[in-house]
């Protein structure tokens, strides 16, 4: 056995590793096509199918009509055991669906299943891949076909790595969500809704869609604050947010840039038909506040549309524009920019 890792043989090795260990059994195997009984095999032979029996990968031989033809204990504890005369690996995979073991497929058809994997099966010298079985583990498959059309294949356990990759992914998920949102309402940051905001202008500018910004501030925000706390402006930045969300269409965008000033970005909308929905969000946001109880509250708003001859900052300052002067207005109505 002078030259095989045990470290591979415990499940614990590498791809390359996997690679020399598939070659060795591959010659071992192509002596024993081209040996008349198994009594004349190599003592080298010997000692490396000896070794491959009590090994953790799981190594299994399929002949030049890829019927198995042999594997060890570690393979048939997730495949089955060889049949007698010998399985096809379809006929394999067709026992093993029926049975609810091996290889899991998704699709819920074995026979469309067989068609997608059957033409990769055989098609190159060699292949790597990683495939779950239906107990929820994660195999690296390593696929040897030897020139007389015998194909060998070594199977080794990456279930911690593939769990570890999935923790991995799902903490950047989450750290990537908390960089793009507000803590206190849920919605877009100012980070997050100015970067979707120039976006989606690009996006409609180049399809020639309109697109317009409504820019919203809470009016007499601070009188909230002093009269009832923290909490009490608090309270009405969620009830604004989580009545926006619901009210706004599901493509629309709403975010928070900070303290008491939120932006829409309302997709193929031209000035009239974003003007008609905040107006229409007004009347339905003072009703909210009567159904769930929050400080009486209104909010001043200010529209642009973006066009081809500006940047979607220069569209956001005309939305301000528009916003300051509903202030001068006022408050507690909206201005469409010119």
């Amino acid at each position: 056995m002078a030259g095989l890792s045990t470290s591979w043989l415990s499940g614990r090795g590498n791809a390359n590793a996997a690679g020399l260990l598939c070659a060795r059994v591959a010659c071992t195997f192509a002596a024993m096509s081209t040996t008349p009984d198994a009594v004349g095999l190599p003592c080298s032979v010997s000692a490396l199918l000896s070794a491959l029996g009590v090994a953790s990968v799981q190594v299994a031989v399929y002949d030049a009509e890829d019927r198995l033809v042999w594997s060890n204990p570690a393979h048939q504890a997730v495949f089955g055991p060889p049949s007698t005369p010998p399985l096809a690996f379809a006929d394999m995979l067709r026992r093993n669906f029926a049975e609810q073991r091996g290889v899991r497929i998704d699709c819920g058809d074995v026979e469309l299943f067989l068609r997608q994997v059957l033409p990769r099966r055989r098609a190159v010298s060699q292949r790597a891949f990683a495939t779950d079985l239906v107990t929820g583990e994660w195999l690296w498959i390593h696929e040897t076909l030897l020139p007389e059309g015998w194909l060998v294949s070594i199977g080794t356990d990456i279930t911690p790595l593939k769990r570890l990759e999935t923790d991995l992914r799902v903490a950047h998920d989450e750290a990537l969500n908390a960089s793009r949102t507000d803590a206190l309402t849920g919605l877009s940051n100012r980070r997050w809704i100015l970067e979707l905001a120039e976006s989606q202008t690009e996006t409609a500018l180049a399809r020639g869609a309109p697109l317009a910004l409504a820019t919203i501030d809470l009016d007499d925000f601070k009188g909230i604050n002093d009269s009832g706390a923290h909490l009490a402006g608090d309270a009405v930045l969620c009830h604004f947010a989580d009545e926006a969300t619901r009210f706004f269409r599901r493509g629309d965008i709403v975010g928070r840039p900070g303290g008491d000033e939120f932006l829409v970005v309302m997709l193929d909308a031209d000035a009239d038909s974003a003007l008609a929905a905040v107006e229409r969000f007004r009347v339905r946001l003072a009703l909210a506040q009567v159904e769930a109880g929050v400080p009486r509250y209104t909010f001043s708003a200010g529209v642009a549309t973006a066009n081809a001859d500006e940047d979607t900052q220069a569209t956001l300052r005309r939305a301000d524009r528009a916003l300051y002067e509903a202030k001068l207005a006022g408050r507690a109505c909206t201005r469409v920019a010119p």
